[in-house]
């Protein structure tokens, strides 16, 4: 067996041990949580508004102090209703923040779902913009439908492209990945084409500030070997229904699939710094509940 070789099954048995761990941990625990649960359902609307400042490298002086407001996985469905969504929508402007983030899952898995939550989100407020990006299920529904109807509203999409926001002749430079393209972040990172990712990048200056938008947060080490600053991510309800946490690991299934579950994370190497916030969501999947994870709207505030 040569040294790469090695390594992958280094990886793999890593992987496995986890999964192991994460499995016998969440059953060990889910017997004694579960008589919280209809805790749990009393309060998956109880919204969190949580306040996070972020020190982003190089930050062009102009946009020391810009304040972001990221909400995600909203999914309108029976059990997120348009007066749900309004209230939402009240408490995002109700933050007054520069800039409003919204990357992806707007519904869940019907097109009747689309018209609440566009009228939800037709008051939505901020001076710099509102952009926004497609999550999976978007492509359970309809992408471009989803997409059309988001943009009719006066909601920038980002598919595959970026923005320059300009301010005192300083530009910080936002960028949206579509959720079936994510993936295509491990070719380019390889060296390889990978069409989707080159037009995410195309025009941004090599030393730029950026700030990704990328609904899934499974490929941050992958995103953080190319131009990113800051990656804002959803997608994992931050596990929804949680057990508990063991140090730093979240008890919950979505930690089968990934360590990056909810809050801040960092990697650092030399003097190359990128950073990933993923936010605990406002809707549900599968289960009309939550526990131990309430819903969330995050301030970011640039440092």
């Amino acid at each position: 067996m040569n040294l790469i070789q090695e390594n992958e099954e280094g990886q793999r048995s890593k992987l496995i041990t986890r999964r192991k761990f994460l499995y016998g941990s969440i059953l060990s625990v889910s017997a004694v949580a579960i008589t919280g649960c209809v805790s749990g359902i009393i309060t998956r609307k109880n919204v969190e508004v949580t306040y996070r400042s972020i020190e982003i490298p190089n930050l062009p002086p102009a946009f020391k102090g810009l304040k972001i407001t990221l909400a995600s996985d909203i999914h309108s469905s029976p059990y997120m209703s348009l007066e749900d969504m309004q209230e939402i929508a009240k408490l995002i402007n109700a933050l007054k923040s520069d800039v409003i983030l919204l990357p992806g899952d707007f519904v869940t898995g019907h097109r009747n779902e689309l018209p609440p939550i566009v009228e939800a989100l037709s008051v939505l407020k901020a001076p710099m913009g509102i952009f926004a990006t497609t999550g999976n299920h978007e492509y359970y529904v309809d992408a471009d439908l989803v997409s059309d109807g988001i943009t009719s509203i006066g909601i920038k999409m980002l598919r595959n492209e970026n923005i320059a926001l300009e301010k005192d002749g300083q530009k910080l430079y936002l960028l949206g990945v579509d959720d079936k393209n994510d993936v295509d972040i491990i070719p380019y990172t390889e060296g390889k084409s990978a069409e989707h990712i080159e037009a995410l990048f195309h025009g941004v200056p090599e030393k730029a500030v950026t700030i990704l938008m990328c609904h899934k947060p499974y490929q941050f080490e992958n995103f953080a070997k190319t131009n990113t600053g800051l990656m804002l991510s959803g997608h994992t309800h931050g596990g929804q229904i949680v057990f508990g946490k063991v140090g730093e690991t979240v008890l919950s299934l979505s930690s089968i699939a990934s360590k990056y579950v909810a809050g801040h994370y960092d990697i650092t190497e030399g003097t190359k710094r990128t950073q990933l916030y993923v936010s605990r969501g406002l809707g549900t999947v599968a289960l009309p509940m939550r526990f131990n994870c309430p819903p969330e709207i995050t301030q970011i505030t640039l440092v």
